[in-house]
């Protein structure tokens, strides 16, 4: 280490190196101050031990941001190369800490409506917990993306598409079929056995209230307005309780997605019949299907391993297909 580079970059701490990383990625400091969550003063302080280091500008500042030097460019994969080390480190560490405290740490999950009952069984084998160990699973509120961002949940699966620069979106897959849910005695069970849209829209129609897909206007009502037709009644409503009993009591018509219809073919007195492929494009023609989104903080704050998050969604997507791409 007698080369006064080699002792200034051994000097330099990993921090740093991600500091020069991220400005790299973003061409912001503020972006990156956001992403490390630390102040502008330290960003700034590791850009300047940087220049000292390297005795170069490597940043110059732009209209559009910073703009790496061509020394920038040449430290660019090293750099890369020992950070993504460092995090492979980090990782093992984390994966032998939640080994050995998964009982004292659940995960902590929030899923969007209707998730829950789905993903709960999949997780409660005696495989997944050994690996998992205990998950509380919730549901997806108002202010998940925040408890997210703050730590107190470690990730969520949402059907909002999330406007957080500071956490990161993976589009998990849409719902790959439909199924109608009606009384096992309702008379649109003694029509021709492929049901159209057509025959649907002369019943009540239900459906359940779900934030970012169709609390504004839902497939069919938007259907409707397309085709000039005009529903007896469409109703909304927002828990699963009150949906089961008024198709049942109310004679109403309904809709549940691959996901749903794994827990409601077990609810007594209904029937569930695929809506026909061509009659889904026909549903979804002016309005996409229900999106999920994996919402994560970045990488170097999870405590969890990229393993145990795709063991959790593993399932969710198998669903999804074959959408899912």
């Amino acid at each position: 280490m007698s080369h006064p580079l080699l002792k200034q970059i051994c000097e330099l701490d990993i921090f740093t190196l991600l500091v020069f990383k991220s400005i790299f990625d973003t061409g912001h400091a503020n972006t990156t101050a956001k992403t490390l969550g630390v102040s502008a003063p330290k960003i700034s302080r590791s850009l300047n031990a940087l220049r000292l280091a390297f005795n170069d500008e490597l940043f110059y500042r732009r209209q559009q941001g910073l703009k790496p030097t061509p020394l920038a460019e040449s430290l660019y994969v090293a750099i890369c190369q020992f950070t993504d080390s460092v995090h492979h480190l980090e990782q093992s560490a984390l994966q032998n800490q939640n080994t050995a405290s998964n009982t004292d740490l659940p995960l902590n999950i929030a899923a969007s409506k209707g998730l829950l009952s789905f993903l709960a069984p999949q997780l409660c084998s005696p495989e997944v917990m050994a690996q998992l160990g205990k998950i509380h699973l919730r549901p997806w509120q108002e202010n998940s993306a925040e408890l997210i961002h703050a730590g107190e949940l470690d990730f969520g699966i949402s059907l909002e598409n999330i406007e957080n620069k500071e956490l990161m979106l993976t589009r998990l897959g849409g719902i790959s079929s439909v199924y109608l849910v009606a009384s096992k005695h309702h008379s649109i069970w003694q029509s021709a056995s492929q049901i159209s849209l057509e025959q649907i829209c002369r019943y009540p129609f239900l459906c359940i209230e779900m934030k970012g897909f169709n609390n504004k206007i839902d497939p069919l009502e938007l259907f409707c307005q397309r085709q000039g037709i005009i529903l007896p009644s469409i109703e909304k409503v927002l828990e699963r309780e009150e949906w089961y009993a008024h198709i049942l009591t109310m004679q109403s018509l309904a809709f549940c997605s691959s996901i749903d219809m794994q827990t409601i073919k077990h609810l007594p007195g209904l029937k569930l019949v695929p809506l026909p492929t061509t009659e889904l494009a026909r549903l979804h023609d002016g309005m996409f299907a229900p999106q999920y989104f994996l919402v994560e903080k970045p990488r170097t704050h999870r405590r969890y391993t990229p393993a145990q998050c795709e063991l959790v969604i593993s399932s969710l997507v198998s669903a999804l297909l074959p959408e899912h791409s």
